[in-house]
């Protein structure tokens, strides 16, 4: 089993940031490090059902988050589970295939349960895996990923001290506004609660919400200043975000959504995360919902990097407009005669049915 003490030093597994040197402290992850008591409401990996292997070290993933978030709760926590998962999912996108490309099929899981689960946990299990893909895409070594994902889960737990009114507000007031950009801040302080060899997590995560341009929270940090692993923290989250419905605004069609970030290229987000994103989910962004030339419409939940234009579809919809009942896949590779005509659809295609 791989074990949390593997972990070393920090400074093998973080890039210094300019403005402050967080890599300098020791990271024995240890069981007892967040509290391991053994916890008969904790379900382990073993205990889970899954359809698939994925499915397992997906749903392996998801419940990590669920016992983190749980655990800011006074529910104690297995740091031995955490760092499983983590590595589990590294694996599986290690897995390299003969033309040399990593094995994504772990996003396209995550992006088939996206509609199931748009629960804070859930959302920061997406979060994580696009994290974890982002940083192999740059090169980073084992350590840094693991470092990535580590992060990626305690990323957002500042966002259970926000009220729920105002988390489902329409509109925020200038106040809620501010309240809610303090919530890295109070993620920092519930991850140093933890540990003192948990602080250089705390700043990480605490300049998630940072952008590269300055326009981001809660400091207003810019460009180099911003830790490399919140940069690319904040390009997956934002990524993931922006494709759920919020009270303010209608879940962002996935294609738009890679557009937008596009659009802001060498403002809000690092340039060269962007290369790395648009390499990943490629021409048609995992996730996305498009129509065949036959009527059919489909979820983008693979891409071809040797065909960009011909990607593994998820049908939703036949060519009647009528629901299929059971998972339908197409790989448009296989199939010359379809080919994708309508990029964008809305997800309200598949609600209204």
């Amino acid at each position: 089993m791989f074990r949390t003490r593997q972990l070393l030093r920090a400074k093998d597994q973080v890039r210094k940031p300019v403005h402050e040197d967080v890599s300098t402290t020791e990271i024995p992850l240890t069981v007892n490090s967040l509290i391991d008591i053994t916890n008969p409401e904790y379900e382990t990996p073993a205990e889970q059902a899954a359809p698939t292997v994925i499915g397992t070290i997906y749903q392996d993933l998801t419940h990590v988050a669920e016992a983190i978030y749980a655990h800011n709760n006074n529910r104690p926590l297995n740091a031995d589970i955490v760092m499983e998962a983590i590595k589990k999912s590294l694996d599986t996108f290690q897995q390299i295939d003969e033309n040399g490309n990593y094995d994504d099929t772990l996003l396209t899981e995550a992006i088939r349960r996206r509609t199931q689960d748009t629960s804070l946990a859930g959302r920061t299990t997406g979060t994580t895996l696009l994290a974890l893909r982002l940083g192999l895409e740059i090169g980073f070594d084992e350590r840094r990923c693991i470092a990535i994902g580590l992060c990626g889960l305690m990323h957002d737990l500042g966002m259970q001290t926000i009220p729920e009114e105002v988390l489902n507000s329409p509109k925020w007031t200038p106040e809620q506004l501010q309240l809610m950009q303090q919530h890295p801040l109070e993620s920092r302080k519930i991850i140093e609660a933890f540990g003192d060899e948990f602080s250089w997590v705390g700043e990480v995560v605490s300049q998630v919400h940072e952008r590269y341009d300055g326009s981001g929270y809660p400091a207003r940090i810019e460009g180099e200043e911003i830790h490399e692993f919140a940069r690319i923290i904040g390009l997956a989250d934002t990524y993931e975000a922006m494709s759920h419905a919020r009270p303010d605004r209608k879940a962002v069609i996935i294609y738009n959504v890679l557009s937008q970030i596009i659009d802001v290229r060498n403002k809000a987000f690092d340039p060269n995360l962007i290369k790395a994103l648009i390499k990943i989910v490629s021409i048609f962004p995992l996730g996305s919902l498009v129509q065949l030339n036959n009527g059919a419409i489909g979820r983008v939940i693979g891409a071809n990097k040797l065909y960009p234009t011909r990607p593994l579809l998820e049908l939703s919809l036949d060519p009647q407009g009528h629901p299929l009942k059971s998972a339908t896949f197409v790989n448009l590779e296989d199939d010359p005669m379809l080919t994708i005509v309508e990029p964008a659809v809305e997800e309200s295609v598949l609600t209204n049915k």
